[in-house]
């Protein structure tokens, strides 16, 4: 029966015919989906056995749905996940504080980049490869033939002559 049928997909605005098989690859993921946001959108209740399952009525007779709340019982529902203690923190702030941090981060910044130009070149090299190269300890010591440990003793030797550096600044 599936024989005599056409199949077509959508492709850049275009009808284009495609076999059985490749029309279901393509449109399988896509109902997929669909079905998984239907089921989102269902509110969970509490089932007989204490459990939460979804609801299976009808949304428009379902008494949040009628209050203008539909997915009140949608277990992503901002008042459920204030129901569970979920604190929902507000780190905006006014568009004045917004750029006065902004500022304050450049100007830390600026001094980072500053303190860091005062330390010898090969300790320059070592701070680039671990914190903005992201390489691991035993690979920067490998890459100067050293120990682990040795990297590790030359970046806090480092690292306390950055922060004496950065004191002098503040």
């Amino acid at each position: 029966m599936s024989e005599n049928k056409e199949f077509y997909v959508m492709i850049q605005g275009k009808k284009v015919m495609v076999s059985e098989e490749v029309y279901r690859a393509y449109v399988r993921p896509i109902r997929t989906e669909q079905r998984q946001q239907r089921r989102d959108w269902k509110c969970r209740i509490v089932g007989e056995k204490g459990n939460l399952v979804r609801c299976n009525k009808n949304c428009n007779e379902c008494k949040y749905a009628e209050n203008g709340n539909k997915a009140m019982g949608n277990i992503l529902s901002l008042d459920k996940l204030l129901e569970k203690g979920v604190e929902i923190a507000d780190n905006g702030g006014t568009p004045e504080e917004i750029y006065l941090e902004k500022e304050r981060l450049a100007r830390i910044q600026r001094q980072v980049h500053k303190a860091i130009l005062q330390l010898r070149p090969r300790q320059q090299e070592m701070l680039r490869l671990i914190y903005f190269e992201e390489k691991k300890k035993y690979e920067v010591a490998e890459y100067y033939g050293i120990t682990p440990q040795a990297v590790h003793s030359a970046l806090n030797r480092i690292l306390r002559k950055l922060r004496k550096i950065l004191n002098n600044f503040l």
